[in-house]
């Protein structure tokens, strides 16, 4: 290719000194001044100079040209013979002059290709730095990296990520014999390789990076065909910060990220011990005075007392068996563990169940449950339906007053079967609508005072339930100043794994 564009050079040289010596003849055959004979040779020469780029050809092109204006149009012709001395003087100057404006020439090109290469490079590791910005790991990072260093160099590239050779690009650069030269330029982060200090056998150039968050690696660049010239040099070290930069700020995203998990983690224990501390000591203390107290006044206690104590009883070991169903199921969720296992089932036995499980702990609260059709069905894992039904009516009785109505229903389409839970109990506060569904929301999150503080899971646990059927769950406050909580399930069902 060196060669070829060589020839090419020497070719358009020739061709310009034929142009200009046959365009001079004819300016001779117009009896033209000589002077204008020398114009046409200085133009020459500055196409030959802004053409090949170098001030040798046009030093070359003047001696051949003041040969040719010599020979054929000074006194004798024909010779190489000056018989005036003003002709001598006038072609020394005109070789200074042509000699300095060929420099000067040659010296602006430099400089507008430099200004255009580097206007270049920058535009180049705008664009590197602006995709960089938006890399969220090491393989999209190195990606982008590799994409615009071939782009720009046109060479067979490869990068070698830590002392483990981790490898990304043109896996044809072998490096299995390279691994002492890629720990040395990492370990002293030096360039190795082909044209530099050390290990210049290589016919490849090793460029170390090296951060201070434990991040190193280098670039390998093939230098079989062509050495690395200087530009390219600088423009990969410059890539290369570039990349570093981004490989450091992943770390130290992964590193708060990090924290941040194990901050969430430590609150969540807080929250979970002291939440699970409450709700299950409230539980077991009524247990254990009401059976003890029953044990203990059995005989002095009239039937009604022993019935009262007995439902107290039964209500609270079903609160502390939901509140251990709960638990689990937020295990299981965790642990991407929860396996639906759906059937069909008539909407009416499901309300009957309900009805059976919290009835006990209605108070004074009004619930009431609306059918639509005694035959409609839903296909779902149904004791976890229930359970999210369940979850949603406990909901209600814990944050309503006592006095308040809670309604159950469900509307039937096409695609899907919504159900439907509202109360009148004074709906829920408006920055905190979009937080109930999170985990440990609490409703002592809501309220002041410890008396309804509980673990915050049921809500967290509906949505996880709801969406493992391919549904959606939502809330809002209702016209009648309290909140409704809304879920539908595919007629089709949803994950049915």
């Amino acid at each position: 290719m060196m060669l070829e564009k060589e020839s090419n050079k020497y070719i358009f040289l020739a061709v310009v000194l034929i142009l200009s010596t046959l365009l001079a003849f004819a300016f001779e055959q117009l009896e033209l001044r000589r002077e204008n004979i020398l114009l046409i040779y200085i133009v020459s020469i500055m196409l030959i100079i802004v053409e090949t780029r170098k001030v040798v050809f046009g030093i070359i092109s003047t001696f051949l040209l003041v040969t040719i204006f010599n020979f054929f149009f000074t006194e004798p012709k024909y010779t190489f013979i000056i018989d005036d001395a003003n002709y001598i003087v006038t072609l020394i100057i005109f070789m200074i002059s042509i000699i300095i404006l060929g420099t000067l020439t040659t010296s602006l090109q430099k400089e507008i290709y430099s200004s255009r290469d580097n206007a270049k490079k920058i535009d180049l590791l705008y664009q590197i730095s602006k995709e960089l910005l938006y890399a969220n790991s090491l393989e999209e990072i190195v990606e982008i990296e590799l994409k615009h260093l071939k782009m720009n160099l046109n060479r067979e590239l490869l990068f070698c990520v830590s002392k483990k050779m981790i490898t990304y690009g043109d896996q044809e650069i072998q490096i299995d014999h390279m691994k002492k030269e890629i720990n040395y330029s990492i370990d002293n982060q030096i360039i190795c390789g082909k044209d530099q200090n050390k290990f210049t056998e290589l016919p490849y150039v090793i460029f170390p990076f090296v951060s201070k968050k434990d991040v190193s690696g280098v670039l390998i660049v093939n230098t079989t065909v062509d050495i690395l010239k200087k530009r390219e040099k600088e423009f990969i070290q410059t890539a290369l910060l570039h990349m570093l930069t981004a490989l450091e700020r992943e770390k130290i995203s992964e590193e708060q990220e990090n924290i941040r998990i194990e901050m969430e983690k430590e609150r969540i224990k807080s929250i979970l011990l002291r939440s699970i501390s409450h709700d299950l000591r409230t539980p077991l203390t009524t247990l254990q005075t009401g059976s003890s107290f029953l044990y203990d006044s059995y005989e002095l206690i009239d039937d009604q007392m022993k019935k009262n104590l007995l439902l107290d009883i039964n209500n609270e070991t079903s609160r502390l068996a939901e509140f251990v169903e709960n638990v689990l199921s937020m295990t299981r969720l965790q642990a991407n563990q929860l396996i639906l296992h759906p059937t069909y089932e008539l909407i009416e036995d499901i309300f009957n169940d309900l009805h059976q499980r919290v009835n006990n702990r209605l108070n004074h609260h009004e619930l009431i449950f609306q059918e639509q059709n005694q035959l409609d069905s839903v296909y779902a894992d149904i004791p976890l339906l229930i359970q999210v039904l369940t979850n949603l009516i406990d909901n209600a009785i814990h944050h309503t007053n006592d006095d308040s109505k809670i309604i159950v229903s469900y509307a039937k389409s096409e695609k899907d079967i919504t159900f439907i839970v509202e109360d009148n109990g004074g709906g829920i506060p408006e920055g905190h609508i979009d937080h109930v569904f999170e985990d440990f929301v609490a409703s002592s999150d809501f309220k002041k005072g410890d008396k309804l503080r509980g673990i915050g899971l049921g809500l967290s646990i509906c949505k996880a339930i709801v969406d493992a059927h391919g549904g959606q769950i939502r809330v809002e406050n209702n016209d009648n100043h309290g909140a409704t909580f809304t879920f539908n399930i595919p007629i089709l069902g949803g994950n049915k794994s």
